[in-house]
C-alpha cells in the first residue's frame, strides 16, 4: 500500500470521534458538517453513532476554501454545502465535489425550499471595524438554472448579529442570531418579526417535519424545541465529540 495514502487512513481514524454520540433516540439520521475539520468533512450519524460520510479534499476549484461550514440535502437526496469563506456553492458527485453556483456574498449557509427550491444566505465579513452589512437570501430554480435574490433586510433589524443563520418552511424566510439568547425572525411582513427567544448560542437552526425546531450551539450539542412559545428548557437531542456548526436531516418523500 502506498505509505503516503497508509499515512492518511491512519490520521483519519484518529481523528474519528469514539463512543455513544446520541443522547436521544430522537435524533435518528443526521448529516453534521465538522466546521473544525480542514479539509471539512461531513459525517453521518447512523444507529447512534457517528462515521466519516465524506471528506473533502486538499485540492479544491480555484478560490475554493477546503472546508465544510454548511450543508443541505436536496429532494433528490444530494447533498449541496458551502465553506462559508468563498463564494461558491458545491454538490457531492461521483468522484468527488463540483461547484453548481458561483458569484455573489460569501455563501454563509445552504437550506432546501418544499418546493425543491436551493437558498443560501450571503453575508460579507465586515472589515477594518466595519459594522455588518446587511443580510441576503438568494435562492436557486435548478429546473431553469436561474439564480435570485430572496430577500434582503437589514442588520439593525435583527440584533446587529446575524451571520447567515436561516432556514425556509412552507416557503417563509426564518434568519437566526448567534449570541446567546439567540433569536429567530420571520419575514411575514417587510420588516422580520421576533417568533423565538432561544436560551442558547446558536450556529445554526431547522424546522423538523413535525414543526418543532431544532438548533446547534456550534460545540456538538443539538436542541429541540417543540414550542416555539415555551423555550426555557429544550431537549437535548445530540451531545457529540464532534463540534459540528450545521446539520440536516435526510431527504424526505416529495408529498
Amino acid at each position: 500500500m502506498n505509505v503516503r495514502l497508509l499515512r492518511a487512513a491512519i490520521l483519519w481514524a484518529l481523528a474519528l470521534p469514539t463512543g455513544d454520540l446520541v443522547s436521544s433516540s430522537e435524533a435518528g439520521d443526521l448529516y453534521l458538517a465538522d466546521g473544525g475539520a480542514w479539509p471539512g468533512r461531513i459525517m453521518l450519524v447512523r444507529d447512534g453513532h457517528a462515521e466519516l460520510w465524506f471528506a473533502r479534499g486538499e485540492r479544491v476549484a480555484e478560490g475554493a476554501v477546503p472546508r465544510i461550514q454548511s450543508l443541505t440535502v436536496l429532494p433528490s437526496g444530494r447533498i449541496v454545502f458551502v465553506s462559508g469563506l468563498d463564494r461558491m456553492l458545491f454538490e457531492i458527485a461521483t468522484g468527488g465535489e463540483r461547484v453548481v453556483q458561483r458569484g455573489g456574498y460569501l455563501a454563509r449557509q445552504v437550506r432546501t425550499g418544499s418546493d425543491g427550491r436551493l437558498y443560501w444566505s450571503g453575508l460579507e465579513t465586515p472589515q477594518d471595524g466595519a459594522p455588518l452589512p446587511d443580510g441576503f437570501i438568494y435562492s436557486w430554480d435548478p429546473a431553469a438554472n436561474a439564480q435570485r435574490v430572496e430577500l434582503t433586510f437589514s442588520q439593525g433589524d435583527v440584533g446587529r448579529d446575524w451571520w447567515g443563520a436561516f432556514d425556509v418552511r412552507d416557503g417563509m424566510i426564518y434568519v437566526g442570531t448567534l449570541a446567546e439568547p439567540a433569536r429567530i425572525y420571520d419575514f411575514a411582513t417587510p420588516l422580520p418579526r421576533l417568533v423565538a427567544t432561544l436560551p442558547i448560542r446558536m450556529s445554526a437552526f431547522r424546522f423538523a417535519a413535525d414543526g418543532s425546531l431544532w438548533a446547534a450551539d456550534g460545540q456538538g450539542t443539538l436542541f429541540r424545541f417543540p414550542d416555539l412559545g415555551q423555550t426555557e428548557k429544550p431537549e437535548v437531542i445530540l451531545d457529540s465529540d464532534t463540534a459540528f456548526v450545521d446539520f440536516a436531516f435526510p431527504a424526505q418523500p416529495r408529498r
